[in-house]
């Protein structure tokens, strides 16, 4: 038999969960009532692996190895720089003015003119020994620096799989229990109702009403907090693999 102090932490837990239940989360409750979750069908392991390679994180670390793969062809081919080549051309008309006197001649100029066309072309080799015999440490070292972008990108996909793999485990082992959960509901909901007309035939007490009631909302409680779990890693995984799962 419970005492009136019980009776009012009960009556008050009810009213805050039902209080709480109307007035939070409204999405997620209006999406989990549009969800047959006998309907869902997980894709293969497999496909969401593969899928899981669309993230953007790939695309990153692909565009890196891009970009490092370019600045080692870049150093592969610095030797260029120890070789300088050089050349000019010109063209045109080269013109000369001159004048001439003596005693007995006035005073008289001339210009002569003739068009010019000339190239000329100059090599210089200057070699550095410091850079020629570093350059193959700062190959090396960029060979390194595209290596440790591959391993990272696959340490990544390592840790994606896991994370796919342990919501894939979540949603399978909580869709087994849904069922059961369900009946529970089901059979505590009977079970209220039985003692509710007890109560009303005076068959029954008001602990044994309370009792019944408790039961019934732990029961529905299991059940949506199962159904919150599948949904949270349903969508976990859509975001993980990249993969239309509960939102087609």
């Amino acid at each position: 038999m419970y005492d009136v102090s019980t009776m009012k932490k009960i009556l008050f837990l009810i009213l805050f969960i039902v209080v709480q239940h109307r007035c939070y989360s409204q999405f997620t409750v209006e999406m989990l009532e549009a969800i047959d979750y006998t309907k869902v069908g997980l894709p293969p392991l497999e496909e969401l692996f593969e899928n899981a390679k669309k993230s953007p994180s790939v695309e990153m670390f692909v565009s890196r190895m891009a970009e490092q793969d370019n600045l080692l062809k870049t150093e592969k081919r610095s030797w260029l720089k120890y070789f300088k080549v050089g050349g000019s051309w010109q063209y045109g008309n080269i013109g000369v003015n001159s004048m001439f006197t003596d005693q007995y001649t006035p005073l008289f100029y001339q210009y002569s003119g003739a068009v010019q066309n000339s190239f000329f072309t100059n090599a210089v080799v200057a070699i550095p020994f410091d850079d020629l015999f570093d350059r193959g440490n700062r190959v090396k070292r960029q060979k390194m620096q595209r290596r440790s972008t591959e391993l990272e990108m696959e340490k990544w996909f390592d840790e994606q799989k896991i994370r796919i793999v342990d919501s894939y485990v979540k949603v399978i082992n909580a869709m087994s229990v849904l069922k059961k959960k369900m009946e529970n509901v089901t059979l505590t909901a009977a079970q209220l109702e039985m003692v509710q007309g007890d109560f009303a035939n005076g068959h029954a007490s008001v602990a044994d009403l309370n009792a019944a009631k408790k039961m019934e909302l732990e029961a529905y409680e299991a059940y949506r907090l199962t159904q919150t779990t599948i949904t949270s890693e349903l969508l976990h995984l859509e975001i993980l693999s990249k993969t239309k799962i509960i939102s087609k």
